[in-house]
């Protein structure tokens, strides 16, 4: 991947009242000090993007699945049948990010930590989730590696579960599960206990963003907490 450019875009709206959204990108190009951000092309006040910021509290490869090209998050932070509140997973719309922080479960990385952030490219139902070939390596095998076994692509069989629950699905992510990454201080992100913040400033968003993209590359950087190629900082209580 040395010498290759990157690039990822996040909306942003160009006016004050309306729902019209442009798009913004950002070029990120690989150097010897690892990915440097470029300047945007609009302001920081233009962004709209929004982020969803929880604890995996139990960070197994199953919620989020970083597997096979994707990280997805369908089995956790959704809103459950006969409940009126939505989740994450109800929420999100494309072009926004979540990021997951660690817990003081003996199955997460500890507080302080981000163990993903994934933007949101694609939201399918489940019922579209499970028919779509793309994700078929996502169903879950009972004997496999444990990638396969921990897949979340579960076929849906309620009417509720196959057109009211969704799958969000990330081509552009940042994994890093047991080898979960400090998050600076200056950034006031992290949720602690049960739930989600996702009212932040669009200014903080876009710092933080590019604070992850100018210290981190896409992809997985490390196994679950709680697997069996895992590491075993997360095998002590935090």
């Amino acid at each position: 991947m040395g010498g290759v450019n990157q690039v990822f875009q996040i909306p942003i709206r160009t006016g004050h009242s309306t729902d019209r959204e442009s798009r913004v990108g950002f070029q990120a190009a690989r150097n010897k000090g690892g990915l440097s951000r470029a300047i945007p092309q609009n302001s920081l006040e233009e962004v709209v993007v929004k982020l969803y910021s929880y604890v995996v509290e139990h960070d197994t490869g199953y919620a989020p699945n970083p597997y096979f090209g994707f990280c997805t998050l369908c089995r956790c932070k959704f809103r459950k049948p006969g409940s009126r509140k939505n989740n994450i997973v109800e929420l999100a719309k494309e072009g926004d990010w979540i990021i997951g922080t660690g817990g003081a479960s003996k199955r997460s990385a500890g507080h302080g930590k981000l163990v993903y952030a994934m933007r949101l490219d694609e939201k399918p139902t489940r019922e579209e989730y499970f028919s779509n070939s793309r994700f078929e390596d996502k169903k879950p095998v009972k004997t496999g590696t444990h990638e396969q076994t921990r897949g979340d692509n579960e076929l849906p069989v309620s009417d509720f579960e196959k057109c009211e629950q969704f799958a969000l699905v990330s081509r552009h992510f940042y994994y890093f599960g047991a080898k979960a990454i400090v998050i600076p201080k200056r950034f006031d992100l992290e949720k602690k206990g049960p739930g989600f913040r996702c009212n932040f400033d669009s200014a903080d968003i876009r710092r933080f963003l590019e604070w992850l993209t100018k210290h981190a590359k896409p992809g997985g950087h490390g196994e679950p907490c709680d697997s069996p190629k895992g590491s075993r900082r997360c095998k002590s209580s935090c």
